[in-house]
């Protein structure tokens, strides 16, 4: 016999439910409908019971489920990218072609461009799924590249994990509190976005790299990591163990800019994404900015309308990037 649901719609538009039992059959019904999975079986023994939640918030959903046996079934990616991770055991993944086995707490990529099976261990299983249109959006603004599906690999790069888990810890306190306004959580999640293109997209080759370079993608990763902090030449340098001096040689030789112009133009571009994927009738300008950590209003707009060659109002208005924010849905059903 299964729990009565648990279903709640927040004024917020965040979406959660939450469904546990003892019932198999209600179990394969409900992690089919879930996941758009097919043949979705549970292993034997006595004893069975699952408990699965789902929150589904702006471009993001959280899911966590608890089963007391292994599970498998066939899935395919549709419209969203999904990360997930195991608290103990391993997912071992079949596309065809090729197969693995993952690492606890280690988020992967589920294949992107084909259909897949999986085989999950008894336990808990987390995935967060990100919005396709959403990932392209933010990796289109703060790459400079469209992303595509074959793009992806499946495990993250090791020196983007800590941010990578930091950034999905953020995104779903928030998502599950009461604290964090719409505008502050399409942040985390924007933040988020990059982190899985950092981590498993768009580098598959990596370059050898020199000390001035490695001191640049050190003190870049930790920009991305404390970007909406109010972040100082004096803590980049504690935090990667180099002097001003140094730091400053290094971004102008291999970055062609200062590491504090550089921080400048990396909120630009988060603010860019932020005002497309805005809704223009419930948030300001100002607030989206100072999210960011620009504080004087002027100087701010002046400072985009070089970068962007437009206003900041005319980006949050569509005028002429609503096409872009058409594509990544904000809080969609």
């Amino acid at each position: 016999m299964s729990d009565v649901p648990q279903l709640g719609q927040r004024s917020d538009g965040r979406r959660f439910s939450e469904r546990g039992g003892t019932d198999r059959r209600d179990a394969v019904c409900l992690f089919e409908e879930v996941y758009a999975a097919e043949g979705v079986v549970f292993g034997r023994g006595e004893g069975f019971r699952y408990r699965h939640r789902t929150l589904h918030d702006l471009n993001i959903e959280l899911t966590s489920s608890a089963v007391t046996t292994d599970r498998s079934g066939d899935l395919s990616s549709g419209d969203w990218l999904a990360l997930g991770w195991t608290a103990r055991g391993g997912v071992r993944i079949d596309d065809g072609s090729h197969r693995a086995v993952t690492e606890p707490a280690i988020p992967v990529v589920f294949p992107t461009d084909r259909p897949y099976s999986i085989v999950a261990p008894a336990g808990v299983h987390h995935v967060v799924r990100l919005n396709w249109e959403f990932v392209d959006t933010v990796g289109a603004v703060l790459s400079e590249a469209r992303t595509t599906t074959a793009a992806f690999r499946t495990q993250p790069l090791p020196d983007a994990l800590p941010g990578l888990q930091a950034s999905i810890h953020a995104v779903a306190a928030a998502a599950f509190g009461d604290g964090d306004p719409q505008q502050a959580r399409l942040s985390l999640q924007v933040q988020l976005a990059e982190w899985v293109v950092r981590a498993y997209g768009g580098r598959s080759e990596r370059r050898e790299l020199g000390a001035g370079r490695t001191t640049v993608e050190l003190a870049q990763a930790y920009m991305a990591e404390h970007c909406r902090d109010q972040v100082m030449l004096t803590d980049l340098c504690e935090a990667i163990g180099v002097s001003a001096r140094t730091l400053q040689s290094a971004f102008l030789r291999h970055a062609d800019s200062t590491p504090m112009n550089y921080l400048q133009q990396m909120r630009l571009n988060r603010v860019r994404v932020a005002l497309q994927l805005a809704d223009p009738g419930s948030v300001t300008v100002a607030t989206i900015a100072r999210e960011w950590g620009f504080r004087h209003m002027g100087r701010f707009a002046g400072t985009y309308l070089h970068r962007f060659g437009e206003y900041p109002g005319e980006t949050l208005r569509g005028l002429p990037t609503r096409r872009l924010r058409s594509r990544a849905v904000v809080g969609s059903a």
